[in-house]
């Protein structure tokens, strides 16, 4: 499934400076009032963050909001995965419903809090990346 993205001139220019900064390719960018969430290409991840967290202090200081780096993956239940972390999952499948349409099943081992803080936006991105319609906690 090919998805269009479109960027707005504040957006292309939050990009542009992880970019510079960061060293790491970005495959999308949004952002709210208080964070700006970055998804990057699959093994830019550890790029992205620097040794220490420094790249996203810096462009905390920089940007003056919280930053999030998460990382595409072709595989659904991988990205889910990369977006529910540092949290960990038992297991993560997806499955069809009666009426066809595709749902990730998560099966996590800890930190439930962060898992339901994270949830509106996993399902919101594996919506748009892959046309799944739901996310269910199990």
């Amino acid at each position: 499934m090919r998805i269009r993205i479109k960027l707005d001139n504040d957006t292309i220019r939050h990009i542009t400076l992880f970019e510079k900064i960061t060293g790491a390719t970005v495959k999308d960018c949004f952002s709210n009032d208080n964070a700006i969430t970055f998804v990057v290409k699959e093994g830019h991840a550890g790029i992205a963050i620097g040794r220490g967290g420094i790249n996203i202090k810096t462009l905390q200081k920089t940007l003056k909001k919280r930053i999030e780096v998460i990382e595409y993956s072709e595989e659904p239940t991988k990205f889910v995965n990369n977006v529910f972390r540092p949290a960990k999952m038992k297991n993560v499948y997806t499955s069809e419903k009666s009426d066809g349409q595709k749902i990730i099943n998560i099966y996590p081992t800890s930190d439930k809090a962060l898992i339901r803080s994270k949830l509106k936006k996993a399902k919101e991105l594996v919506k748009k990346y892959f046309g799944i319609e739901d996310i269910i906690i199990k």
